[in-house]
């Protein structure tokens, strides 16, 4: 689980979390406060059919009264029980059935006497438990005797009222969550906004972009990580830049003893062994000189170098060329319409070839051919390019790819040469044998 969806999961779970315990207390309240007003409104209904009947109308005017009452509202159940025993409106509820104490006048009724008002008078509303809820009932008396009028006030009201409620705070609640949401995703994308940003510049400094810096920006623990890493970058760049100027200094020192060696062997009497000798200062100094090179090439060319692989190889082969034909040798180039862009410098790359072509011509007869193949992208690997360097010779010996090793009296760091290119653009060094060919393959990364 990535670090915004566990902000996100977090944020809600809490929320949920704190609405679930206040829903409790908040239920059982809304319970209680859903029965209190079921039980109200049919007392206030009763009151009112009571002081209606209790101004004298007629059993007729009285049932239709009820009956409209009752169909107005589907919640006001009400009841009118005569003194006769006959009963008006809805039907009783259970467990009231034959109940005559109902009817009875009850304490502090005045019989057949009126009010100041001249009003029949009207009792206090009692509350009777039944199966289904709860029976309001008010007596009122008139001319014929005392007439009891009942409200129901059931469960299933109270029910009805609460669940309305419920559905209109569990919407509030879902909203809360979805802002809830949105809030926390909002702050979720910023701080992982700011950390993607932090962990692209260490993969690129891990790529070997030592430009790459993190923005400073942020919550305060996101900046301080930033800066320890861009200081890191920093102490890592001089380090790495102390390092190639050692390197090279090195190397400079190194040419005043080899100065000195020449001179000696320069004066020594003209014979094979001195030109032998002045041929190794040679590649000494040239050695030298690539190593100065390649320890100040980052300041050149950066820590991500690149060229173009079908550039290098026209061009190193049409270098070759004119040694192979005064060797009657054929060479063949086969490169792609299009550049192939690879993951190494122009230099490493042209040394690179230059070394194999080298030894194809020094280590094969006259006249065997030659050719150069570039293939874009590797049939086997095709995220790599492709460098087959070819030829009709008898092959290379096992053992010679290693560095320093070779049967044909030469310093044996070619092939070395190839496979350090090769791999250091992420790609693979092999050498085999294909159809009677003597294949040395680079297989080269792309930039």
């Amino acid at each position: 689980m990535s670090l915004r969806q566990r902000i996100l999961v977090l944020a809600v779970g809490a929320t949920a979390s704190v609405l679930i315990l206040f829903a409790i207390p908040l239920w059982l309240l809304l319970d209680r406060a859903a029965t209190e007003e079921s039980r109200e409104g049919a007392v206030d209904v009763a009151r009112g059919v009571a002081d209606y009947v209790s101004t004298g109308p007629t059993p007729r005017q009285i049932a239709a009264y009820v009956d409209r009452l009752n169909a107005r509202d589907e919640r006001a159940r009400v009841t009118v029980l005569l003194p006769d025993g006959t009963r008006l409106g809805a039907e009783l509820p259970e467990g009231l059935h034959g109940d005559t104490d109902l009817a009875a006048p009850g304490k502090g009724d005045q019989g057949g006497a009126t009010d100041d008002d001249g009003l029949m008078p009207v009792s206090e509303p009692e509350i009777h438990e039944v199966g289904g809820g709860e029976v309001v009932s008010v007596r009122a008396m008139t001319a014929d005797g005392p007439v009891a009028v009942l409200a129901q006030a059931s469960v299933g009201d109270a029910r009805s009222r609460m669940t309305d409620r419920l559905l209109l705070l569990g919407g509030a609640a879902v909203l809360i969550l979805v802002l809830v949401a949105v809030a926390a995703e909002l702050v979720a994308r910023r701080l992982v906004r700011d950390l993607d940003r932090t962990a692209a510049a260490a993969d690129r400094l891990g790529e070997g972009d030592l430009t790459a810096r993190a923005p400073e920006d942020g919550p305060p623990e996101v900046r301080r990580v930033s800066a320890a890493l861009n200081r890191l970058a920093g102490r890592i760049d001089d380090l790495l830049a102390a390092e190639r100027e050692t390197v090279a200094d090195l190397s400079h020192r190194l040419r005043t003893p080899l100065t000195a060696v020449r001179l000696d062997v320069e004066g020594l009497p003209a014979s094979e062994r001195t030109e032998e000798l002045e041929s190794h200062l040679d590649h000494l100094e040239r050695t030298l000189t690539a190593v100065i090179r390649a320890a100040r090439r980052p300041e050149r060319e950066g820590v991500r170098p690149r060229c173009d692989a079908t550039q290098v190889l026209r061009e190193r082969v049409d270098f070759w060329r004119p040694l192979a034909e005064d060797q009657d040798r054929s060479v063949e180039l086969v490169l792609p319409a299009a550049p192939a862009p690879v993951r190494s410098s122009a230099d490493d790359l042209r040394a690179a070839i230059d070394a194999l072509l080298e030894n194809c011509i020094a280590h094969t007869p006259d006249g065997v051919a030659i050719a150069v193949v570039l293939r874009d992208p590797d049939p086997e690997h095709p995220q790599l390019v492709r460098v087959d360097v070819r030829d009709r010779g008898p092959g290379i010996p096992e053992g010679a790819v290693h560095r320093g090793r070779s049967d044909r009296g030469s310093t044996g760091l070619g092939l070395d040469i190839a496979r350090t290119c090769a791999e250091a653009s992420g790609g693979r060094f092999e050498v085999l044998r294909e159809d009677g060919w003597s294949v040395v393959r680079l297989s080269l990364g792309r930039p």
